[in-house]
């Protein structure tokens, strides 16, 4: 049995401290009318799962860092909610109906996310505080943060861990959540809410939408943390943006004029201090520090960018996956701590700052007028239409492949659910605007006019 000693627990305030920008998106995504509802409705439940986690990790194979399980709470419900707002819930009912019950379907979805993972550190980790020995057992002390207190606390990998129990899940998520905020919820949402809640993965006959929107996001965060686990390396510290600046990028952009070589943002090579030379022996030339992109390693190919970087998530994955930096690199002194990627190599080359490199991302791939996408797309949300945008710069740049056919545009559907977007979602778009050729179990094939969008057709 492996015991790591000495875990320090963390507050609610620290560990939404560590992820505001995170749920600053949250935010957006709730669209709530004020404040004080945002607080009452989705920031007591974060805050109370906060504190139910504490710095635990998730499980020994996935975000098992300190805080690791919190995080994962974070990520999926973002996912989540992210997926959701491309759904429509309860096409069956009446109009007047699905108007007022459409936003508890969206929140259902949001509880179903944070409270799916409750159970995880049980399953698979005996919890001791170092104090007395104690082992925590939520059915029964319910959040670890007030059990724990200020104390330490041990961490023991089962030999065997305990199976899934969706019951007791469920059971958690009611302490989770209380009675006030789900008496709000209709009996049919509730229901298919404790449906979704730690989902079967390899579900059986027809699944509930909430069922296959929170599938689908628990894989997206599991599917995120291996990539990062394979590549070994270490994410660059840069934050999520603001949810200010993510509204401002999702509205129409003009494309960047060309950055001149003489901008006094970037000066010469020729301009620039010796960034070592100072503090070496003169017997001993100092070689100086170099600014480069990382590729990952052959055996972790890089995925395409996902969509979601279009919505401001670039900076925690992409960062993984693109721009990464290999643990034996990191820059050991001060003032190199606010470089975003350090490697040693003799030739000076200058400080890339990756703003600079997702305009200059843009900038290559061959730009569509907004009024092809208005026409050909019009009246699909701006999931779809990031999609193609996000696959068109992708496939400009050769971090995708897509393939031109007799009839149509073929696009993997792996390739599609990569950037966030399921492929049953997009088809379903496609469909209602004649955009869709043939639908296989690995490929869709799009009509010419809307795989114009992302290439264009060869001679």
């Amino acid at each position: 049995m492996t015991v790591s000693l000495n875990h320090q627990p963390l507050g609610a305030a620290a560990l939404l401290g560590e992820h505001q920008r995170r749920v600053d998106l949250i935010g957006q995504c709730a669209n709530e009318a004020s404040k004080d509802e945002f607080q009452r409705k989705w920031m007591s439940v974060l805050s109370r799962c906060a504190e139910w986690f504490s710095s635990m990790p998730l499980s020994p194979d996935l975000h098992r860092e300190p805080g690791g399980a919190f995080r994962c709470t974070i990520e999926t419900a973002f996912y989540a909610m992210r997926l959701a707002g491309g759904q429509k819930f309860g096409t069956n009912l009446p109009s007047e109906k699905r108007r007022r019950i459409e936003p508890q379907y969206n929140y259902a979805v949001f509880l179903a996310a944070v409270c799916s993972r409750l159970d995880e550190p049980y399953r698979h980790f005996v919890i001791e505080r170092e104090t007395d020995r104690a082992a925590w057992n939520p059915s029964i002390h319910g959040a670890a943060g007030p059990w724990l207190g200020s104390e330490p606390y041990r961490v023991a990998r089962r030999e065997t861990e305990l199976p899934v129990e969706r019951m007791r899940t469920g059971m958690l998520a009611q302490i989770l959540v209380g009675s006030e905020l789900l008496a709000g919820l209709d009996a049919e949402v509730l229901a298919e809410m404790f449906g979704a809640i730690n989902p079967n993965m390899n579900p059986l006959g027809a699944e509930s939408l909430i069922h296959k929107v929170i599938r689908q996001a628990i894989a997206t965060a599991a599917e995120f943390d291996r990539k990062a686990q394979r590549a070994v390396f270490e994410p660059v510290q840069f934050e999520v943006p603001s949810a200010i600046h993510v509204a401002a990028e999702l509205q129409p952009s003009v494309a960047p004029a060309p950055v001149s070589p003489a901008s006094p943002s970037q000066p010469p090579a020729a301009a620039q201090p010796e960034p070592v030379a100072a503090t070496q022996p003169a017997a001993a030339p100092a070689q100086p520090q170099s600014v480069e992109v990382i590729s990952p390693a052959p055996s972790a190919p890089a995925a395409p960018r996902s969509l979601l970087a279009a919505i401001g998530y670039e900076e925690e994955h992409d960062a993984v996956e693109e721009r990464a930096v290999p643990v034996s690199a990191r820059p050991t002194s001060a003032d190199q701590m606010g470089l975003p990627f350090v490697a040693v190599e003799p030739p000076a080359v200058q400080a890339v700052n990756p703003a600079d490199m997702r305009v200059a991302e843009r900038s290559q791939a061959a730009p569509v007028a907004d009024a092809s996408f208005d026409e050909v797309l019009k009246g699909a949300p701006n999931m779809i239409r990031d999609l193609f945008r996000a696959l068109r710069e992708d496939v400009a740049s050769g971090r995708a492949k897509v393939q031109w056919s007799d009839t149509g545009l073929a696009i993997q559907k792996r390739l599609i659910g990569s950037y966030g977007v399921a492929s049953d979602t997009l088809v379903e778009h496609l469909r209602r605007r004649s955009l869709l050729l043939a639908n296989g179990p690995t490929e869709i094939t799009l009509a010419p006019r809307a795989g114009q969008l992302i290439v264009d057709r060869p001679a």
